[in-house]
């Protein structure tokens, strides 16, 4: 006698054996893509960490560090502070002794000398409001990386650290103050009322050296663990 052969049992056999692999499949695909899924979180959570190593141990500066821009190093920002503080700081001296040369004998020497100085803490003001951390700066330097990436990001992208940016930003104003105060000394109209304002102007500047002081301390020194982000 013959044997059957039942086509419709084979089939369904034929699709329970493909519908358990195919479980399996899945199965292990969803295994590997937690495993996936895991590793990858434990890798974010080191790469911080190893993101501020990597920036330690190239003297990057964590708190100046603009992701898709060069390293900042701690020599850049105090070349940067080095071309703007100390410049301005000896041609104020320099005005200071022209007017003082003149306060007693020569109104329109003296003024002049007053107007030059007002224009030297103006430029200073400019320059270290340019400098200061914003989100601006921030804008700034990721377009200048965009546009310039063939050529390199100029040393404009360069910004003082957050913390740095407290110090001067208090060195600004007071330098604003004694701007306002040079200004109207320059537009006395004798040499008496010139020198009238002689006191005043020591208190407003004594100001400004010391925030001088306190921002070149400031930029001299490494931020700490606790001040970087």
């Amino acid at each position: 006698m013959s044997a059957t052969y039942d086509w419709g049992e084979t089939y369904a056999r034929g699709g329970e054996e493909r519908t358990k692999a195919g479980l399996v499949v899945l199965m292990v695909a969803a295994f590997l893509s937690a495993l996936l899924v895991t590793a990858g979180l434990i890798y974010a959570t080191g790469a911080s960490g190893r993101h501020q190593a990597a920036l330690a141990a190239a003297s990057c500066e964590p708190s100046l560090f603009i992701s898709g821009l060069p390293c900042t190093t701690q020599q850049m920002l105090i070349s940067q502070y080095e071309g703007i503080v100390p410049p301005a700081s000896k041609q104020l001296n320099a005005d200071m002794t022209a007017y003082h040369a003149n306060e007693r004998r020569n109104l329109v020497a003296a003024e002049a000398a007053l107007t030059a100085e007002l224009a030297t803490e103006q430029a200073l003001d400019n320059s270290l409001a340019a400098v200061t951390f914003t989100p601006q700066n921030r804008a700034k330097a990721l377009a200048l990386i965009t546009s310039n990436a063939s050529t390199g990001v100029p040393l404009a992208a360069v910004i003082f650290t957050p913390q740095i940016t407290v110090i001067a930003d208090a060195l600004i104003q007071a330098n604003q103050s004694l701007a306002r105060l040079t200004a109207e000394q320059a537009r006395s109209t004798s040499l008496t009322q010139l020198r009238s304002f002689n006191h005043r102007f020591q208190v407003a500047d004594a100001a400004v050296q010391a925030d001088m002081k306190l921002l070149h301390e400031a930029v001299a020194t490494p931020p700490t663990a606790s001040q970087e982000p």
